[in-house]
């Protein structure tokens, strides 16, 4: 075997290997078929090959590829039949399902984020009820607090009150008692001094006629 021919079958072996490990998309046709050889008259080994579809590329000659389908049968395609890339319409296809895909959790969001604003609404309306509660609070506590200091100012007042009362009523019983012994000594004054006087009276009761009789006496002798 020449040197010529053996480079030609190396380069064969790098080319295959190079196609095995490669991918090819059937074009933008709607229904294709591979056949047994590089030719469209020889029998179709699997046909109605949708646009799109992957195929592992085997081998390339003549302008025809090898290839295998998703089922596991081999044979021939056209090479014009094939794309490196997916096909425009199939990547249409897949965008729109994409986007629609993406219009509805668009519109998820927008109704989550609707839902939110409402709550985050409610939410600052509670808050501002609340704050409006607790000033309420703080400004009865703040008169319960001043009720209450008020009426522990009217209990001490009324301590001294009672204080005062029951140091007025000591008071007044001293005094009740001692007008009692005023009285006590005044009346005994009054009776002493009556008794005086009627003794006194007695006393000049009986000297007027003594002293009549003595003068009587003495204008006898005379």
């Amino acid at each position: 075997m020449s040197k010529k021919n053996i480079t030609c079958i190396l380069a064969g072996l790098l080319l295959s290997g190079v196609a095995q490990a490669t991918t090819a998309y059937v074009s933008d046709i709607q229904f294709v078929a591979i056949r047994e050889g590089q030719n469209n008259n020889t029998r179709a080994v699997e046909r109605g090959i949708k646009s799109g579809t992957p195929l592992e590329v085997l081998e390339q000659e003549n302008g025809y590829t090898k290839v295998k389908t998703p089922s596991g049968n081999e044979g021939w395609i056209a090479d014009y039949f094939l794309s490196d890339d997916a096909v425009t319409r199939d990547q249409v296809i897949s965008l729109q399902s994409k986007l629609s895909a993406l219009s509805e959790s668009k519109q998820k969001v927008n109704s989550e984020l609707q839902d939110s604003k409402k709550e985050i609404t409610d939410l600052n309306n509670k808050v501002t009820s609340l704050e409006s509660d607790k000033t309420q609070l703080i400004k009865q506590i703040q008169q319960n607090k001043a009720l209450a200091e008020k009426a522990q100012s009217i209990v001490s007042q009324n301590n001294d009150v009672s204080y005062q009362l029951e140091s007025l009523k000591k008071q007044l019983a001293t005094a009740e008692q001692a007008a009692d012994q005023q009285q006590s000594t005044t009346q005994q004054k009054w009776f002493a001094i009556g008794a005086g006087t009627l003794l006194g009276g007695l006393i000049i009761g009986l000297l007027i006629p003594l002293s009549r009789k003595k003068k009587s006496s003495t204008s006898s002798w005379s």
